[in-house]
């Protein structure tokens, strides 16, 4: 079935169903004959049609991303559906969903419920992201390159079919089936390159700046079964799960972007990478779970799931003057690093053992302790197989296609390579919770992980020496926190908690620098007040909520270089510290007006040690500290006019200025943008039976990474009107 038949399924099935509703309304002369005025009478079915626009300028496709919302064009349909009825007594029949054209949303439910028997439900659901196809901009010349496809979506949907029972004394059984899928083209951030910059060879002019997109086609069918009954104080659930996946990805980039020598090569002969992967995957999975309420105050639970996953992989790598060429087209351009590869077949396994149990405990009435343990087995076996392309230089004769100082691609070589990986993981975990002293909630959590593994891998090009190193890491967080409650208006919380992450490895052979030894320390550390002061009748009511956050992160890291097997000093190379200050406000004035209001402002700063590094003869260092500050403002205000009339407005800021320029040495990173958004709301309601909305929105955004080029201001209308029936 094709996208254009499924959409426009949705649309009569809904439309067919709404009509239907409607007429059931309006001719059900029975139902309106029993309703009195000390009894109103209830609709409870409704059909609610929409219809909106918006007008874009500047990036059409950066505000489409931002807000998902096709721009310059007209959009609606039926915004919501509801319709209910009964069959054979005392079954239930109901239709719910919405349908917009020109915005691929679409969803759909159908249920049919029988007490004491079960139901049989299905559905089908589309709906749409879009994307933007700008990459990078270099300030130092101003450069920027207009995306293949500036403005990109990717659609995902979802049909299935639910059987449901729910017999008395028998087992609840659950079946389902889903198909999904995801379809269409978006960006990528693996960027190409260009030496267009400005800047000269000695500088290291090559950036990667240039877009690249990727198409994507994936489809998933799911099989799932559950049952579970209780058995005395025990309920027990079974489980099972089965998926098989088929994905087909391409990543579609450009190298030396505007680099064409006009002497040697014509226009179009650009080298168009296409890296193509295809994936076929089968997933099963099974799982057991118990509930045990051994007395009121003690509980116990456990569960159990093993999964395996098998997958067959295929793929290419290959360089053209456009995208999806077949390999062995001369390439004029071809560069001496065009690496390509062809031929990619593989095979992965992967096998995993999880099984947990909780104990759930209040031997008094003001505590309560809570304790956790989880075992996880994961075993990985990969191997695959391709030919590697590696170029080698032109000889004559010469010709335009085999340029003198080119490159063209000589035999291929065969390549091999394999992983296996095998870890087991253990995780505990310890609460308390203490309200013993009047007023105070006091807690005390503890989490505690441990991993230890091995890992052999091997690759027959370029690695003459395997990987071969144990793994083990250690994690723990512990947390303090109390909640008091001086008065019914008025209460503090505070909580701290540190967590520790340590990484190590054991390299018994290996090739090329590896980090050997990490360490994270993090320390959290955050307040709360909120409060309700009592105001004058005059003024309604008011809730206020402050809170700090302050978080500080420290990494310590240390390497060995092999095969010379010469360890590094542990060093901190990395230093975070973020405050984050936030208030929120909801005031009542009046019964029937509301303000309400949030502000955060977030100080976040990473220090490294890189940062005092200058790599000679340059006078700027490549990685510098960086800053990532930023705050915003949400709010919002309603009226009821009269009592048939409401009225709503929003406004939302947003403020960053961190971009950093270090074009000679590095691409500028950091965030600097500003985005305002201003929505109005109006609701009528016209009579019992309908309400009309009517809404308009303003939206402004200014982006100084982008050279603007993000950049957009966009007005947006919108109006629905909703039948009850």
């Amino acid at each position: 079935m094709t996208t254009t038949s499924r959409r426009l399924l949705v649309l009569v099935f809904a439309g067919t169903f709404a009509a239907a509703g409607i007429r059931a309304g309006t001719d059900g002369k029975a139902i309106t004959a029993t309703a009195t005025e000390e009894q109103p009478e209830e609709y409870k079915n409704w059909i609610e049609l929409a219809i909106g626009g918006v007008i874009t300028s500047g990036d059409r496709a950066q505000f489409e991303q931002e807000h998902r919302l096709p721009g310059d064009q007209v959009y609606g349909g039926i915004q919501d559906l509801h319709f209910e009825g009964t069959f054979d007594k005392n079954g239930v029949f109901s239709v719910d969903g919405h349908a917009l054209w020109d915005i691929n949303d679409y969803d759909i439910t159908v249920q049919l419920a029988k007490p004491n028997l079960g139901y049989i439900k299905a559905g089908y659901t589309e709906f749409r992201n879009w994307y933007d196809g700008n990459a990078g901009f270099f300030p130092h010349n101003d450069v920027f390159f207009d995306p293949p496809y500036p403005e990109m979506h990717v659609d995902r949907g979802d049909a299935w079919i639910e059987l449901g029972l729910r017999a008395p004394d028998w087992p609840e059984i659950t079946i389902r089936y889903d198909h999904e899928f995801r379809f269409g083209q978006k960006d990528s951030t693996v960027w190409g390159d260009t030496n267009l910059t400005g800047l000269l060879p000695p500088s290291n002019s090559t950036r990667k700046i240039v877009p690249s997109f990727r198409n994507l086609d994936e489809k998933r069918d799911i099989f799932s079964f559950e049952a579970s009954k209780t058995i005395g104080n025990t309920d027990v659930l079974l489980g099972m799960r089965y998926e098989h996946n088929t994905n087909d990805y391409s990543l579609n980039m450009e190298r030396g972007a505007g680099q064409l020598p006009p002497v040697v090569s014509p226009p179009g002969q650009q080298r168009k990478v296409t890296q193509q992967q295809n994936d076929d995957v089968d997933l099963f999975s099974g799982h057991g779970i118990t509930e045990t309420r051994i007395t009121d105050n003690l509980w116990f639970t456990s569960g159990y799931s093993y999964t395996t996953i098998t997958n067959d992989l295929s793929g290419s790598r290959i360089f053209g003057t456009h995208w999806d060429e077949a390999f062995g087209e001369p390439v004029p351009t071809l560069g001496s690093r065009d690496h390509a590869f062809i031929d990619l077949a593989g095979t992965a396994q992967i096998k995993e053992n999880v099984f947990n149990a909780n104990l759930f405990w209040m031997p008094f009435e003001s505590l309560a302790i809570l304790t956790g343990f989880r075992y996880t087995h994961e075993n990985n076996d990969s191997d695959s197989t391709f030919l590697a392309e590696e170029p080698v230089p032109n000889t004559p004769p010469f010709t335009p296609l085999n340029p003198a100082g080119g490159f063209h691609y000589g035999s291929p070589i065969p390549v091999e390579g394999a992983r296996n990986s095998d870890y087991n993981r253990f995780a505990e975990r310890l609460e308390l919770r203490y309200t013993g002293i009047k007023d105070w909630l006091f807690y005390f959590q503890g989490e505690w992980e441990e991993e230890f593994g091995n890992v052999d891998e091997f690759q027959s090009l370029d690695e003459e020496i395997p990987l071969d190193k144990d793994t083990n890491a250690l994690g723990q967080k512990y947390t303090i926190g109390a909640t008091w409650y001086p008065t019914a208006r008025l209460n503090f919380a505070g909580q701290y908690f540190h967590r520790i992450a340590s990484y190590n490895e054991d390299v018994f052979s290996a090739i090329f620098p590896r980090l050997v030894n990490q360490d994270w320390n993090v320390d959290d550390f955050n307040i709360r007040m909120t409060y309700r002061p009592k105001l004058p009748a005059c003024m309604g009511t008011l809730a206020l909520v402050t809170r700090y956050d302050f978080v500080h992160t420290s990494i310590d890291s240390q390497w060995d270089i092999f095969p010379q097997e010469d360890l590094l000093a542990e060093l901190q190379t990395g230093e975070i510290k973020k405050h984050v200050i936030s208030e929120s406000l909801n005031w009542n004035p009046l019964p029937r007006f509301f303000l309400q209001a949030n502000f955060s402002y977030v100080l976040n700063q990473t220090d490294t040690p890189a940062n005092d590094i200058n790599i000679d003869p340059l006078t700027s260092p490549t990685v510098v500290n960086f800053r990532n500050d930023y705050w915003t403002v949400t709010s919002g205000i309603g009226y009821i006019i009269d009592d048939k009339t409401d009225f709503y407005a929003d406004y939302y800021f947003y403020c960053a200025n961190d971009y950093f320029k270090n074009p000679a040495v590095a691409m500028p990173y950091g965030m600097g943008a500003t985005e305002n958004a201003v929505s109005a709301t109006v609701t009528r309601k016209l009579s019992k039976t309908m309400r009309l909305q009517l809404k308009y929105g303003y939206f402004n955004y200014r982006d100084v990474t982008s050279g603007g080029h993000n950049n957009y201001q966009a007005h947006s209308l919108f109006s629905s009107l909703q039948i009850r029936f």
